[in-house]
């Protein structure tokens, strides 16, 4: 029994297991070894210098730098060039036109119309309007200086409006010459620009006071001399207060002198001129005064009511 013993403990399994162990083990650490150093490290490896860096170059080179340099040339640039033409040239060159056409510019010229026609015209708006008039309201030749010189870049009614409070204060030249510059600007603020109109008004009413001992001139010459007054205020004044007859040119009679063929000029000057030809010079102030009422109740600047119209079957640039 006990050699039956002894022949089977060498057979027995705590002999075999520690060669298993020591295989597993050692194959176990190759095998893992291997597997790491031949499938890990060179496929990581391969992957990254033939997939990682290969791609990365190939797309920043192939797809990156190309598609910014085809972007900005196809896109940046022929934009920023067809913003710069389509939209700045183009405003600029509106700017210029909207410029170059002030407010109350006379239109482009229509055909000339002969003495005889443009008389006729002119009757047909006296008969229109008989009782045609200065609408500035004034008392002395002074006030209606004063107040013409107020009544650009506003209407005859805004100035009325401020005239009775300005001439109780300061009623002749001497007082407007001597008034306070502020309380002035004051009063006559509805008017509009009223810091340059006070400052004309009162020098107007110093160099009368200076010049003419406080009176109004009675030649175009002398009047316009004065700070603020041009050839338009020197013949409203002449023409309503002292019956010298002229032309006031302003823009209602720039724009009707244009629209009914009695003019192709633009300029105040000349259009003064070519109306002079036209009609007998008594008649001048009166006919001045027609087409300023014409104008502001029919020849309207922006939409002439031409079916209403007097002289639409004589007028050159009728809209009927």
């Amino acid at each position: 029994m006990k050699k039956t013993s002894e022949i089977k403990k060498p057979a027995q399994n705590p002999k075999t297991k520690p060669v298993a162990a020591t295989k597993s083990k050692s194959v176990a650490k190759s095998t893992t070894a291997a597997k790491s150093k031949s499938a890990a490290k060179p496929v990581t490896a391969n992957k990254s210098k033939s997939a990682a860096k290969p791609t990365g170059t190939t797309k920043s080179k192939s797809a990156a730098k190309p598609t910014a340099t085809t972007n900005s040339k196809s896109t940046a640039k022929p934009t920023t060039a067809t913003k710069s033409k389509s939209a700045v040239k183009p405003t600029t060159a509106t700017k210029l036109k909207a410029a170059a056409k002030p407010k109350g510019a006379a239109e482009p010229p229509v055909k000339l119309v002969s003495t005889d026609v443009a008389q006729k015209e002119m009757k047909l708006l006296c008969q229109e309007y008989p009782e045609a008039e200065c609408e500035l309201d004034y008392s002395s030749a002074f006030q209606l200086l004063t107040a013409v010189i107020m009544s650009a870049q506003t209407t005859d009614v805004t100035v009325n409006k401020v005239t009775p409070t300005l001439f109780e204060r300061f009623p002749d030249a001497k007082a407007l010459a001597e008034a306070d510059l502020d309380e002035v600007k004051e009063i006559i603020k509805p008017t509009g620009f009223f810091n340059a109109k006070a400052n004309n008004i009162q020098k107007c009413a110093q160099a009368l006071v200076a010049n003419f001992g406080g009176e109004v001139p009675k030649t175009i010459e002398e009047l316009t001399t004065l700070p603020g007054v041009g050839r338009k205020t020197a013949n409203v004044v002449l023409g309503v207060v002292f019956g010298v007859p002229g032309w006031t040119v302003d823009t209602h009679v720039q724009r009707l002198s244009a629209r009914l063929g009695f003019t192709k000029n633009t300029e105040p000057e000349k259009i003064e001129v070519d109306l002079q030809k036209l009609f007998p010079e008594q008649d001048w102030s009166q006919l001045s005064i027609t087409l300023i009422w014409h104008g502001r109740r029919m020849c309207f600047a922006r939409k002439p009511d031409c079916p209403r119209c007097p002289v639409q079957d004589l007028c050159p640039s009728a809209m009927v």
